[in-house]
């Protein structure tokens, strides 16, 4: 009986945000029903219309995460007759003592609301929120007592040193998150959640603890096995200002590059291969030698020759310029023991730059032999998290991370605070926390900008397998013609960004609409471009090649003359010469300066600016830098500054 109530949710699940008022109404009655499942017991509670998690949890005198962790799919939302399991815990006895000297203690009257309550006591919202831990801001009942912090009036410092060593604290301003912090203090995100546990993210007037290194420790030691050293020249995380512009003209010396990838040259030495496709007249098969016609290429190998030939040409630029550039390039198939056995000859100990290798496997291994040997590593390709950059001050990261995407992003959807955003996530085991994480930095840029209660975002739960018109109802409710609306496409999956995109489309004659999502977008090689133009599709890239700019026009001649081809617009041969001209340039310019600190070096690029910044007080450095761009309806691709005008 227990197992039949407690069914998944449905494929596709359609939540529209609902005044707080009206949650004020809803009252929460116990069930008496009880089970033993494992030998637990637990109430089982069938939901009702309008009740949350938050209020199910009060009823029950139970916490939140409890109620989630017994049933996993709650975390995305209830529907009406859902079945949940919810653990039978005592009651609890005593009650917190009130603090009268830090909180005013309020009991919410019929019509009030937080943005209401920030007004009357002149106290910030997130404050609020901040002394009632737990709040659940879209259910406050009539009658829940909420401690209002009182009004101080002394200033506090901006941040102090405190007893506890290696620690410092700061005052949170308005606008400040958890990446600008990062940055600011050159500490990873991840270790500023280690020191504060329990903090979603940073809200106006608290006070955070940061870690916190001081210039005279700044001689870091940095273990590898059993290989330690002292770097006194990371000072350079604290100074430096970026140049607008590095002017490359004639260079001199020598530079020593080595360049890792898979293109498995094995695999193209094979120039034959058995065909056995054909059966003779007793169904036996017919095994046959067959001779590949010369310019055949193994798939796989096709891109990683695109990457080495734009390499090359950025190498034939510089030495026009008077570099001598001393390549070595390996081919790292995809195997692991090859590379490690390259770096025990020693052939890498002495070269001045690495770039690659593309797997993370081979990755990994070259990363630990570069941090031993301070030799400044490339990482080229993309990679969904900036993992690779820990504890490791040398090495840059060339692709943004997904959060470096979210960010942008979220920062700029929340200028679109005045229309209905309609947030559309998926159902993969996947993207499930990335894309509800990515939902939380957007409600938190928008609460900057407008009152919690004027926001309209509304999420539509999309699975993969519901159909086509059912995309096109759902999407239909969630739409208003009463205020423009900006689809949030939240997922990477190419399938369900087709089909949004298609569907969003065919509701464009009945509402005003765009929509803005992932850089993947770009690359829906199966739709017809008049989707994106019509819709107005907005997405940040990390490159973007101009065919007007003369850099660009002798970079395509150069490759058609020495290749007789012209590269796709994806082509790695794009980034690669970038890559390689823009690190090359750099250490011979500024020599060993330069992998501490980047930011003295910006050339003219063809499809990039880099933007490199730390994560973290010993991390590499990751290129922050995203463009956004508007497909427009005058078949035009527009290049927006953060406030949507165009450049």
């Amino acid at each position: 009986m227990v197992k039949n109530l407690l069914q998944p949710l449905l494929p596709v699940l359609f939540m529209l945000a609902v005044p707080a008022g009206l949650f004020s109404q809803v009252k929460v009655e116990r069930s008496d029903d009880k089970v033993i499942i494992g030998g637990e017991y637990y109430y089982i509670h069938v939901v009702d219309s309008l009740q949350t998690l938050y209020s199910i949890s009060k009823a029950y005198n139970v916490d939140i995460e409890d109620i989630t962790r017994e049933n996993p799919p709650a975390v995305y939302g209830l529907r009406i007759g859902q079945a949940l399991k919810i653990p039978v815990r005592e009651e609890r006895e005593t009650k917190p003592e009130k603090d009268h000297e830090r909180f005013v203690y309020h009991v919410l009257q019929q019509g009030e609301s937080i943005y209401s309550l920030s007004s009357k006591y002149d106290i910030p919202q997130d404050k609020i929120i901040a002394a009632n831990p737990g709040l659940d801001i879209y259910d406050m009942p009539v009658g829940t007592e909420l401690a209002i912090p009182r009004k101080q009036f002394r200033q506090e410092p901006e941040y102090f040193k405190t007893d506890e060593p290696g620690i410092i604290l700061h005052d949170v301003k308005k606008g400040e998150n958890y990446a600008s912090l990062s940055r600011r203090y050159n500490v990873s995100i991840r270790d500023i959640r280690r020191v504060n546990r329990g903090l979603l993210f940073p809200r106006e007037g608290e006070v955070l603890r940061i870690p916190h290194v001081t210039q005279d420790t700044l001689a870091v030691e940095i273990r590898d096995d059993s290989v330690s050293f002292s770097d006194e020249r990371l000072t350079y995380l604290f100074s430096g200002r970026k140049v607008e512009y590095t002017d490359i003209g004639d260079l001199e010396g020598e530079v020593s590059v080595t360049l890792m990838l898979p293109l498995m040259l094995d695999k193209n030495s094979k120039r034959t291969y058995i065909d056995s496709s054909e059966y003779d007249r007793s169904g036996e098969k017919i095994y046959k030698l067959v001779q590949r016609p010369d310019e055949w290429i193994y798939p796989r190998s096709e891109i990683y020759i695109e990457f080495y030939e734009g390499a090359l040409l950025a190498v034939n630029k510089l030495a026009d310029k008077g570099l001598d550039v001393q390549l070595q390039v390996f081919d790292t198939m995809r195997d692991s023991l090859r590379v490690h056995r390259f770096l025990e000859t020693g052939r890498l100990r002495n070269t001045d730059l690495i770039i690659g290798p593309v797997y993370p496997g081979n990755m990994d291994q070259v990363a630990r032999y570069a941090r031993r040997y301070r030799i400044p590593l490339v990482s080229p390709l993309a990679r969904e998290n900036n993992k690779v950059l820990r504890t490791n001050p040398y090495l840059f990261k060339i692709q943004p991370s997904r959060d470096a995407v979210q960010d942008a992003l979220a920062e700029e959807i929340s200028n679109y605070y005045d229309h209905n955003l309609i947030f559309v996530h998926t159902d993969t085991a996947y993207s499930s926390d990335l894309s509800l994480g990515f939902r939380d930095k957007i409600y938190r840029r928008l609460r900057l900008k407008v009152p919690f209660d004027d926001i309209s975002m509304k999420e539509v739960f999309f699975s993969s397998r519901s159909s086509y018109n059912d995309t096109i109802d759902i999407l239909d409710h969630a739409m208003t013609g009463e205020r423009p609306n900006l689809v949030i496409l939240a997922s990477d999956d190419e399938s369900v960004m087709s089909e949004v995109i298609v569907s969003t489309h065919a509701l464009l004659r009945k509402y005003d609409v765009k929509l803005i999502g992932y850089p993947g977008i770009r690359w829906l090689d199966n739709l017809d471009p008049m989707y994106f133009y019509e819709l107005g599709i907005m997405i940040y890239t990390p490159n973007w090649v101009d065919y007007g700019q003369e850099d660009v026009k002798e970079f395509l001649a150069k490759y058609r003359e020495y290749f007789k081809m012209e590269p796709p617009v994806r082509s790695y041969a794009w980034q690669s010469y970038d890559m390689m001209y823009y690190f090359l340039s750099g250490i011979a310019l500024h020599g060993s300066e330069f992998m501490y600190r980047p930011s003295v070096h910006e050339p003219d690029l063809l499809q990039v600016d880099y933007d490199f910044q730390r994560t973290g007080l010993m991390n590499g450095f990751e290129n922050n830098r995203l463009y956004l761009i508007r497909y427009s309806p005058g078949l035009e691709v527009e290049f927006l500054n953060s406030t949507g005008r165009r450049e």
